[in-house]
């Protein structure tokens, strides 16, 4: 499978967390829409890693120097989009990845009584925005293809 068609499969998977985070949102299910909204964020990252033909981290988390490469190669139509914002928002949501999964184990209290309808609809604002950057850059390389 060549990384154009991974990023397009990565892209399909982070859309289904996407509308997975607002399902969740929908039941009041808050922590369990911050974490398909993170995991979108992720999923969207490393897609946007795959169109531009780089390598992308096996982990939660981006370092600073494998998302710098990955910007000197955002083509100059879709900088607009801001992608340093989105290492910034894949860093902040990152830090929620195991609470909203798990909760705070050491006081006792699992990850429904920690997050609200705010956290839960920012998170799904941030990951909204990491999709439709990450989209743009797909159709940008499929236009360009074709």
């Amino acid at each position: 499978m060549s990384k154009l068609e991974q990023s397009q499969s990565y892209l399909r998977r982070a859309y289904n967390k996407l509308d997975e985070a607002k399902s969740q949102l929908q039941k009041f299910n808050y922590a369990e829409s911050v974490s398909s909204s993170q995991e979108c964020i992720e999923l969207s990252i490393k897609a946007a890693f795959l169109i531009l033909g780089e390598d992308f981290p096996k982990t939660h988390e981006f370092k600073e120097q494998d998302f710098i490469k990955l910007l000197s190669r955002i083509p100059k139509e879709l900088q607009f989009y801001n992608f340093p914002r989105l290492y910034l928002l894949s860093e902040f949501w990152s830090k929620f990845y195991i609470v909203a999964k798990y909760g705070l184990e050491k006081f006792e209290i699992g990850a429904d009584k920690l997050f609200k309808d705010k956290e839960a609809n920012l998170a799904l604002e941030h990951a909204k925005e990491s999709y439709l950057a990450s989209d743009a850059l797909l159709q940008n390389k499929l236009m360009k293809q074709s």
